[in-house]
């Protein structure tokens, strides 16, 4: 069986997660990792095969919100590719 299995990218909750996930996935058939976002801290040792720069949250100093890193750092043309259904993603 094959599995696409994506994952947020925005901070290190997630890829935590997945790298919890992985071996147990792996056992059910071939694993292919789809990251969208663009700023995490935490190194992704698992094989990715998709990348999307996505839609980050950045924090400022205060804890809120910094719209304009999050602005300056939107891709909208990988947005506006990823919003296909996945069925047209070569897997």
């Amino acid at each position: 069986m094959k599995i696409l299995y994506s994952v947020q990218a925005t901070g290190n909750g997630h890829i935590s997660r997945a790298h919890q996930l992985y071996p147990h996935l792996s056992q059910l058939g071939q694993v292919d990792i789809m990251l969208s976002g663009c700023n995490a801290t935490l190194a992704m040792d698992i094989p990715v095969k998709f990348k999307s720069k996505g839609l980050s949250l950045f924090y400022s100093k205060c804890g809120g919100l910094d719209y304009k890193k999050m602005w300056a750092a939107c891709n909208f043309k990988d947005i506006k590719r990823y919003q296909r259904p996945s069925r047209k993603i070569t897997i």
